[in-house]
């Protein structure tokens, strides 16, 4: 069994949020996603991922503080 790489996409912007996550799931790479800092970060602390893309201004943060807390 393979194990697909994992991407998580956070834009508080619906349809850029939708058109990465189907762009990656089509690529093969397993897609979660959420819309804010909080769900990013809960998402965060239940799964492994190898790959973070992330808005830099979100309705609770930026992506830096998403940035610092995954560092």
């Amino acid at each position: 069994m393979t194990i697909k790489p994992a991407c998580l996409v956070v834009d508080d912007e619906t349809d850029i949020r939708e058109l990465l996550v189907m762009t990656l799931e089509r690529m093969g790479i397993s897609t979660d996603s959420a819309a804010d800092v909080d769900d990013a970060k809960f998402l965060l602390s239940q799964r492994h991922y190898a790959l973070c893309l992330t808005d830099m201004r979100l309705p609770d943060g930026n992506g830096l503080d998403l940035v610092k807390h995954i560092n």
